[in-house]
């Protein structure tokens, strides 16, 4: 390589590096206005619920989460509902994922048997999302993903409540 080529190959990753960081910053001032945000709930027949595993060897004290998410129905809809008591470390670009499969438990499991759902709408509390399924077997799992860094934030099996 000449010294040109090399030149223009350092500002490339330098401006490549530079976007990564502007997004970030972008990312992490859009999470700081979200939790700001007035809790949303959607009405409807709760099918199964499942705790954030504060355990899961994926969650450090950077990356974490921990809270209750529901799947509700709505008429034929299904949605995913997450509950006051969610709460996830701040990040700049968090999404809302479902799996067919119980949850992941760390970074390396993340594979394409999680469906993307959402950006995470409220990093803290109560916020819904419509899911593109209407059948509740395709939601056994939740997880939070930072799509950004690919980085395990959180994850919960769903299970299904026994109606009364």
């Amino acid at each position: 390589m000449n010294l040109k080529t090399l030149a223009l190959a350092g500002l490339l990753m330098t401006s490549s590096a530079q976007a990564q960081i502007l997004d970030a910053i972008t990312g992490h001032a859009k999470d700081i206005k979200a939790r700001f945000t007035k809790d949303a709930f959607i009405n409807g027949v709760t099918l199964k619920q499942g705790n954030i595993d504060t355990t899961a060897k994926g969650q450090d004290a950077i990356h974490n989460s921990s809270g209750t998410w529901l799947l509700i129905r709505v008429g034929k809809d299904l949605y995913l509902q997450s509950e006051v008591n969610f709460k996830s470390s701040p990040g700049p670009d968090y999404h809302v994922y479902i799996s067919k499969f119980p949850a992941i438990k760390d970074n390396p499991e993340f594979d394409g048997k999680q469906v993307e759902v959402s950006r995470l709408l409220k990093p803290n509390g109560a916020a819904y999302y419509k899911l593109t399924t209407s059948d509740a077997e395709d939601a056994k799992s939740v997880l939070i993903w930072c799509k950004q860094f690919k980085e395990y934030i959180g994850s919960a099996d769903l299970i299904a409540i026994d109606p009364l």
